[in-house]
């Protein structure tokens, strides 16, 4: 018995957690509004594809509240960064965003113990 039980929850789980409307899913995010547009931008550019695509996430998607993030410093800079280099794509875009976003700041090592003779 306890096997056919363990074989129907195992049917079943997955269906259970898939038929979640897209709201509650939104409603345990961080920033509900923009998970919101996200799913909305997503579906309005679903029969794109390439940088025609990214070009239509980029206009649909309403920019990132860095007052919500965790350093918005950082998340301020890094849209800075996104702003100088629009327009670019594929490695000039990565290379870019690398010269052009805020660094990590380096943790210091501790010194390796040296071993004496």
């Amino acid at each position: 018995m306890k096997p056919r039980l363990m074989l129907i929850l195992a049917i079943l789980l997955p269906w259970a957690a898939t038929a979640r409307s897209a709201t509650e899913n939104c409603a345990n995010a961080r920033d509900p509004g923009r998970c919101e547009a996200q799913r909305a931008a997503l579906k309005a550019c679903a029969d794109k594809r390439g940088a025609e695509k990214r070009a239509c996430l980029d206009a649909a998607l309403p920019p990132v509240d860095c007052a919500k993030a965790a350093n918005p410093q950082r998340c301020e800079a890094t849209q800075k960064a996104r702003e100088v280099c629009k327009g670019k794509s594929g490695k000039a875009l990565k290379a870019c965003l690398r010269d052009e976003a805020p660094k990590k700041p380096r943790q210091k090592r501790k010194p390796a113990h040296q071993k004496q003779p």
